[in-house]
């Protein structure tokens, strides 16, 4: 009896001992919370010290191999993983999977000049007529345009220069501005942008001979999804991307008067010296295909997990050999850019997002199957674009990269 005795206490030591040994996994879940946790509101704490007026808050997702975290700083209880806010220049990664995904199926080529027929029919990717003649129009590849090597004007971020010859009212205007100030609900269209470009004769370089990046250069690409496919592109994207890969709580806003997010929502602002501005209401219509996403962090970190491990609406092939296929953005920088994708350097791939009110960034590594999504709902425009780019390297990157070492630290 007493050697059963002994016999039993013995296995039920062994097991308990086995079982720390092995909770270590839940041990180390929550302390990799608690160091990201800590670590983001550090990084806040030491922000708003600089910037006590600062109005916004931090919202970071990590997804590691099969665990998740998500964590806030300086957002009260109101932002959950599955609250919206703008994604910004996210989209331009969907709209890439979008024109890979057309490119995969066989009904488009990505090496194709934008002037050559679409596969099985007898109409060109852009049309022909004056209103689509933009400069270098018959060098221009999709390759090109995915990759911002196409030379194309970015019509959403540069003014007219006052030596465009041409007599148009928009002159030394940001024409996007120009028209806004006079019908803050005019819908813009494709067209429209594309039509900036071909009629002002504006352009950067020979196409394939250097980087700049431009958002006009997307909305070309969203005017060839519409043409491909037969559908504008908010139904084609959200019936073949993003309910596919199971973003239900994410949409594409096209309306100039669709101005003001589905709830839940948060709030964006815009700090300038002593003022704060609240972002509420935003017309993203200048933006489709290149930046008018509303997302969630769950959504957004899930969608890049899921696609560039090859688990999503495209193949691995697609996704390592073209997607991921990166160039250097310029000689000063490791960074580089390929079909939609950001490249940073000891991060991975993904995307930045900036629109006023909010900026954003989420990467995935491959090799770690690491996942990191972090955003903040304010700019600081206290010292004009260098406190902006100060926010995105120094407050976004930072917390991408001290997340990443805290995952590998555990």
């Amino acid at each position: 009896m007493k050697t059963r005795y002994f016999f039993l206490l013995f296995i039920s030591f062994f097991m308990l001992a086995g079982c720390c040994k092995f909770g270590l996994v839940d041990t180390s879940y929550y302390a990799k919370k608690h160091a990201l946790t800590h670590m983001l509101d550090s990084v806040y704490e030491d922000y708003t010290d600089q910037f006590p007026e600062y109005p916004g808050g931090l919202v970071l997702k990590v997804i590691q191999g099969g665990e998740a975290y998500y964590t806030t700083a300086g957002m009260g209880n109101s932002a959950t993983a599955q609250t919206r806010f703008r994604a910004a220049s996210c989209t331009k990664t969907f709209t890439a999977t979008a024109v890979l995904l057309l490119h995969q199926q066989g009904k488009l080529h990505i090496t194709d000049r934008v002037t050559d027929t679409i596969p099985g029919t007898n109409e060109t990717y852009l049309p022909d007529g004056p209103g689509f003649a933009i400069p270098y129009k018959d060098r221009i590849t999709i390759l090109d345009l995915l990759r911002h090597r196409a030379g194309v004007f970015d019509v959403a971020n540069d003014s007219i220069p006052p030596t465009v010859p041409v007599d148009v009212p928009y002159k030394e205007l940001n024409y996007i501005n120009y028209v806004m100030d006079r019908e803050p609900e005019h819908t813009f269209h494709f067209d429209e942008l594309i039509g900036v470009v071909a009629g002002t004769g504006l352009s950067y370089f020979v196409p394939d001979s250097g980087y700049h990046y431009s958002n006009t250069g997307y909305s070309i690409l969203g005017k060839i999804i519409e043409r491909v496919s037969g559908m504008s592109y908010k139904d084609f994207l959200e019936e073949h991307i993003m309910q596919p890969m199971g973003m239900f709580n994410s949409y594409m806003p096209e309306s100039g008067s669709d101005q003001v997010m589905e709830n839940p929502f948060i709030p964006g602002y815009v700090l300038y010296g002593d003022e704060v501005y609240d972002i509420v209401s935003s017309n993203v219509s200048p933006y489709v295909a290149e930046g008018n996403l509303v997302t969630t962090p769950n959504d957004l970190a899930r969608f890049l997990r899921k696609l560039l491990s090859g688990n999503g609406v495209l193949n691995n092939y697609t996704v390592n050999n073209l997607m991921m296929n990166c160039l250097p953005v310029s000689q000063k920088s490791a960074a580089g850019y390929g079909c939609g994708l950001e490249y940073l350097h000891n991060l991975g791939y993904g995307h930045s997002g900036a629109t006023e009110g909010y900026l954003t960034y989420a990467l995935y590594d491959p090799a770690m199957d690491f996942t990191v999504m972090v955003y903040t709902n304010a700019w600081n425009m206290n010292e004009g674009m260098a406190s902006l780019t100060y926010q995105i390297t120094d407050l976004l990157q930072e917390i991408c990269y001290r997340s990443k070492a805290i995952i590998m630290e555990y």
